[in-house]
């Protein structure tokens, strides 16, 4: 088992991940009515470990306004999951698309807008020093090392009922029938985590999801 220094170089990390992601195929999801989507996790190589980056989306976007979220976004007719996260990322913060490599799919997840998402997982081992938004869809580009994001400190879960959803996404999830999150199998809500690495961007719902399947399947010892 390699030690934590070595857990946190790019090399060491990326190889986890692909491992981890190659020894079972991706779960797939259908929901009839939801549009496709994919994001892209981009792992990115820095001096004092690698970040993953993430965007705070626009305030005058239709679906999760404002909300912490991996760059993505809809896939189009002739896309692939991958076409898309590469696209949408190049789009959103300007990231090339020859500077990623793709390292797998993580399980397709349902989104209360309406969407099934494809997480896409990719190293970037020539990052650009800074990410440029495009301001009508991103607020703000910012990155999370990894290594505070293995910290179990800074993972919490909290049970939630989904009765407390506003009218609509009560009907977008009873439509999906389909589990949006994890189920408490005791009280039957509905386990939900998020990330306290940095105060002001706290990264919960569908990317906190997605980023405890990351980081449970690549680094288990570390994510417990």
């Amino acid at each position: 088992m390699p030690g934590p220094e070595q857990q946190l170089d790019l090399e060491v990390a990326a190889a986890r991940i692909r491992s981890a992601l190659a020894a079972r195929a991706p779960a797939p999801l259908d929901v009839p009515g939801f549009r496709r989507a994919a994001v892209l996790v981009p792992l990115l190589d820095r001096p004092r470990g690698p970040s993953l980056l993430f965007t705070r989306r626009s305030k005058t976007l239709p679906h999760h306004r404002g909300e912490i979220s991996f760059p993505g976004g809809g896939v189009e007719p002739g896309e692939g999951p991958v076409d898309t996260a590469l696209r949408e990322t190049e789009e959103e913060v300007g990231l090339p698309p020859a500077r990623v490599e793709v390292l797998g799919l993580l399980d397709d997840r349902p989104s209360v807008a309406g969407y099934v998402v494809t997480p896409v997982v990719a190293a970037v081992r020539a990052p650009p020093e800074a990410f440029v938004a495009e301001p009508d869809e991103v607020d703000e580009p910012f990155e999370l090392p990894l290594a505070l994001l293995l910290d179990p400190e800074l993972r919490r879960e909290s049970l939630w009922d989904p009765a407390r959803l506003p009218p609509r996404l009560l009907e977008v999830v009873a439509r999906a029938a389909v589990p949006f999150e994890d189920v408490d199998p005791e009280s039957g809500r509905w386990r939900v985590w998020s990330f306290h690495a940095d105060p002001a961007r706290v990264v919960w719902g569908l990317t906190a999801r997605i980023l405890v399947d990351l980081l449970d399947r690549a680094f288990p010892e570390r994510a417990a």
